[in-house]
């Protein structure tokens, strides 16, 4: 449904993640009593990581009872004001419809957390994501097809009245964060099937479909309008083409080894110098971006605790525009990092970075050091660097893909190198306490006699 609903803001997308993400629960609640091994703190676990999301509800419903905006009319016009606040409060500069936008956002990380919680083995994942790298592939099949027959706008949505579209997405730097995360998914399950002992000859494997799926994603950076963001795009396809002909040379047995990492080579080569080219591109660095992010700065001056409240940067951008943007009106600063300060303030935006980099943390302690993981963070992290020049956490699809990777290379590193049987349990016993048992069990040393 993400995938082909690019709308950042439609009611329908919105609607439905709410929805679901109501029904996180009832997954939960039969995880518990259905599953055959041991399964503790399920509950606590599940509110400690989903505890940025009600902790910026709560932010969001404070908000309301402190909206800086009032209106005055004179000569029976009509013009917006802004009166003094208190900076020790959260604020929600925010019309009526902003509700369903962080109801609908925190849904959708709530469900997608429960893959962090509920999977007990790597045979899930293997299930799960040959199912979204083929969606996702088919999306960007679609977007090359649309670019061949030159449609005016992207389906199911009106676009920005901009031919900077792709596929179903009215903006092609949403896109291309898209496109990123799962290039990176297609290829580090391509790495993946040559991983296993009784695995194939890559050629015979399902191996060249994920690595021909990956292929597709990431040269879609050579078509995106957006400079700066298909330059990141290029450079993570780039990477990760590299990845592969190491990964050949230095780990592989396959008899196509050589074949394989030098054409490998060759496609990393020109998708790296295209990266470079697009970042130097005319108007990579255009004005207006830069007033934008400007504007956004001197918004989280003015309320640097708390910010102005979600979806507040379009209404306040008046009252701190410079005289280039005169009359424009964007919902974005262009910088998702900036927009989050403008938005959150220091008190949201350390929230988000602490639990992601708790997370991270703790996988790095964990000394898993597990290939397959490193790689879909990999695709994580170049997501991030979205975020100093672009917005992709505005779109549904990006913020779904990205912690449904994030929480799923997590989960695979837990459950790898774990027992099915050991991997949610606190304290595994295999042999229950005496004082525990309801029918008598014997575990005393049994000698056998010959008769």
């Amino acid at each position: 449904m993400v995938y082909w609903i690019g709308d950042p803001r439609s009611f329908w997308l919105l609607g439905s993640l709410l929805i679901v993400g109501c029904l996180t629960p009832v997954i939960l609640k039969t995880h518990e009593q259905t599953h055959p091994f041991f399964v503790d703190l399920l509950w606590p676990k599940f509110w400690l990581c989903t505890a940025p999301a009600w902790v910026l509800t709560l932010q969001y419903l404070v908000g309301l009872t402190q909206n800086p905006l009032s209106t005055v009319t004179i000569d029976k016009l009509i013009f917006h004001t802004l009166d003094p606040i208190n900076q020790w409060r959260p604020i929600s500069a925010t019309d009526s419809s902003t509700w369903l936008t962080v109801f609908g956002f925190c849904a959708t990380y709530i469900m997608v957390s429960s893959l962090y919680i509920v999977p007990k083995s790597r045979s899930f994942f293997e299930r799960l994501f040959p199912w979204l790298c083929f969606g996702a592939v088919l999306v960007a099949m679609f977007g090359y097809i649309q670019k061949g027959i030159a449609l005016a706008r992207p389906l199911f949505t009106t676009g920005t009245g901009a031919n900077d579209f792709f596929a179903f997405f009215p903006y092609d730097g949403h896109w291309a964060a898209f496109a990123s995360l799962w290039c990176c998914a297609c290829v580090a399950m391509a790495l993946l099937s040559i991983r296993y002992e009784d695995s194939p000859d890559f050629i015979n494997s399902t191996g060249p479909w994920y690595l021909t799926g990956g292929a597709l994603l990431g040269a879609s950076g050579f078509i995106v309008n957006a400079p700066l963001p298909a330059a990141i795009l290029l450079l993570t396809f780039s990477a990760m083409l590299l990845i592969v002909a190491v990964e050949f040379l230095a780990k592989s047995k396959d008899p196509h080894r050589n074949s394989i990492a030098i054409c490998s080579g060759l496609a990393a080569c020109l998708s790296f110098a295209g990266g470079i080219f697009r970042i130097f591109q005319d108007n990579a660095f255009s004005a207006d971006a830069s007033s934008l992010r400007i504007a956004a700065i001197d918004m989280f001056k003015a309320s640097p605790i708390f910010g102005w409240g979600i979806d507040s940067y379009q209404r306040l951008l008046p009252f701190y525009s410079n005289d280039m943007l005169l009359g424009q009106r964007s919902e974005r600063a262009t910088s998702d990092i900036l927009q989050f300060l403008a938005e959150f303030g220091l008190f949201g935006l350390l929230i988000i970075i602490s639990f992601v980099s708790a997370f991270i943390i703790r996988y790095i302690r964990g000394d898993h050091n597990v290939r397959l993981t490193n790689h879909l963070l990999f695709g994580c992290g170049s997501v991030l660097l979205f975020t100093l020049c672009d917005t992709p956490f505005m779109s549904p699809s990006v913020f779904f893909s990205f912690f449904a990777i994030f929480f799923s290379a997590l989960r695979w590193a837990e459950i790898s190198r774990n027992k099915v049987d050991e991997v949610d349990a606190a304290r595994p016993q295999l042999v229950t306490p005496e004082n525990q048992r309801r029918v008598p069990f014997f575990d005393k040393q049994y000698t056998e006699k010959e008769k």
